[in-house]
């Protein structure tokens, strides 16, 4: 069978390959279907350019993947491919339709969305209309019948050593780990534990209550195999565990840096933290087991908005000793912040560049804040009546949410002087770079000519002359 899938990527930075495509791919293909993947992440957006790619491969079932942010972009390729293929059944799998089922399966070309994991459902729906059956009763699988929808229940949850190993190859994927300066990413883990009201992991964790464990984690023998078959496959740098937490079991991550410089030797390596889940005796052993950065939220600088608001549980010390110990250990770290979030204001915005400037982090992200279906504070914002009617595109030049205290403006001029803010006293020329790159990231032209000089090595030359105090700025 002719399975089509699609990646309607439209954000602009990072750049990531579907975890959930790659790993459906592999599932199909062992299960000897024939497998062919569009992804609009690079371009190719087009209609014409589309549905060149369809109309090249002729499909027999259809299936893409969305998220909020490319919902919409999703939906108008799904009712331009059905103008030619009426009766090809077309399935919709992401995090949008889990979190807003009726909406997303209510549209008008949708046959089947999937609720939750699709490794398996998926496989299941495929075997289906190979057969020639007309079964409604898969577990993650809700159909539509008669303009109506039937739900499914969830099934137990898979154990990640039982999966194949997800197929990069659908992708080109080496353009992917090319625009990020030769680093490659990978997913070793599933769920998480952590109630952030902003997330919708924590949806995530209601639906599959009482279908085996949430948070699992493929051993660290799989785990290190699947690296060592991508670093014989394409030109690396480093890796990325692109975890939603990667330090959450002190255990494995005992394991993991016995292992990794035995089997895969110096390629170095980034992950995600969370401050309450490290020590300084565990960033020692990942430092010395060859992990060069650390990406850790800090949100907020207000601790009644980061603890009550956005429920991250974490102090103000907590953040300051874990961003020393990184740097105490030889890790780099990188803080990630949100603004605009429900209440906050322009005082609460400048704690914020105030605690970074004390964890004086080697890199330092900003975000706007996104209200998604799902969350708490989607919930919120409806409830105050602060969305707006579209979803937002972007992570950093749009939101859908109306905040009573900044404009989208306000919020874009805020973001784009962050950086400068937090480093013009300790790293001034990286403050003027960081406010150079804010305002052109938008422009895929300047993005693009970004990952070249990262690939050739920019942020070394900036963090020697930082280090060098290459020029100085008046405080």
């Amino acid at each position: 069978m002719r399975v089509l899938l699609i990646y309607p990527n439209i954000i602009e930075s990072p750049k990531e390959i579907s975890a959930g495509l790659a790993s459906v791919g592999a599932i199909l293909k062992e299960d000897g279907h024939t497998v062919r993947l569009i992804d609009t992440t690079f371009g190719g957006r087009s209609d014409k350019e589309i549905m060149e790619r369809v109309n090249a491969f002729k499909p027999e079932m259809v299936c893409i993947t969305v998220a909020t942010n490319d919902f919409k972009f999703g939906m108008h390729l799904l009712d331009i491919i059905r103008e030619q293929y009426p009766h090809v059944p077309t399935i919709v799998g992401g995090i949008h339709p889990t979190v807003a089922p009726e909406e997303t399966l209510m549209q008008k070309n949708v046959d089947m969305i999937c609720v939750g994991e699709g490794d398996l459902p998926i496989r299941d729906v495929a075997r289906m209309l190979q057969k020639g059956e007309k079964r409604t009763d898969i577990h993650n699988i809700w159909f539509k019948k008669n303009g109506k929808a039937i739900p499914n229940p969830q099934r137990q949850l898979p154990n990640l050593d039982d999966l194949p190993i997800p197929d990069r190859g659908l992708f080109d994927f080496q353009r992917y780990i090319d625009w990020h300066g030769g680093t490659a990413t990978v997913i070793s883990t599933r769920g998480c534990p952590y109630p952030c009201t902003y997330c919708v992991n924590r949806k995530q964790k209601e639906i599959y209550k009482g279908n085996g464990l949430f948070v699992r984690y493929k051993s660290v023998d799989k785990l290190l195999a699947e690296i060592k078959e991508m670093k014989e496959k394409y030109r690396l740098k480093e890796v990325l565990f692109n975890d939603d937490t990667f330090t959450l079991d002190p255990r494995r991550i005992k394991e993991f840096c016995e292992k990794y410089p035995t089997i895969i030797g110096t390629l170095p390596f980034t992950i995600n933290g969370r401050v309450n889940t490290v020590t300084r005796e565990m960033l020692m052993m990942l430092g010395k087991a060859g992990c060069t950065r650390i990406n850790m939220g800090v949100e907020c600088g207000n601790p009644h908005i980061r603890n009550t608001i956005l429920e991250r549980d974490m102090t103000d010390q907590q953040i300051i000793d874990t961003f020393r110990w990184a740097r105490e250990a030889g890790i780099k770290t990188y803080a990630f912040n949100m603004i605009g979030i429900p209440h906050e204001t322009r005082e609460n915005i400048q704690e914020t560049i105030e605690l970074n400037r004390k964890i004086n982090p080697d890199f330092v992200g900003v975000s706007i804040f996104t209200a998604f279906p799902g969350t708490p504070l989607y919930d919120l914002c409806k409830k105050n009546g602060w969305l707006e009617e579209e979803y937002s595109s972007s992570y950093f030049q749009d939101t859908n949410v109306r905040h009573p205290n900044f404009t989208i403006d306000e919020l874009k001029k805020i973001r784009d002087s962050f950086g400068f803010e937090v480093y013009r006293k300790t790293k001034p020329l990286r403050a003027y770079v960081d406010l150079i790159d804010k305002k052109f990231t938008k422009y895929h032209t300047y993005m693009r000519v970004r990952s070249m000089l990262i690939a050739a090595g920019f942020k070394k030359v900036l963090a020697r002359l930082d280090k060098d105090n290459f020029f100085d700025v008046p405080a």
